[in-house]
């Protein structure tokens, strides 16, 4: 069965992937440190950040746009 060149790179890219959990595995135990889960809390701060950042763009670009059609 030959495999086309998706499906190989699809492959790689899973093995890849694994590999990478390993690692990660292996980096904590050499740290003494356990994998946790992210906080509820952290997540709901990084959200609220991006959140405020988006919409300090999307409220200068409207303001630019709104100018610029005014001139």
């Amino acid at each position: 069965m030959k495999l086309s060149k998706d499906e190989r790179k699809f492959r790689e890219v899973v093995t890849t992937i694994k590999g990478a959990e390993k690692d990660k595995d292996k980096f904590c135990k050499a740290a003494r440190i356990e994998r946790q889960p992210m906080s509820k809390e952290k997540l709901e701060m990084i959200l609220g950040y991006v959140t405020f950042n988006l919409g300090m763009v999307l409220i200068f670009l409207f303001f630019m746009t709104l100018f610029y059609l005014c001139r």
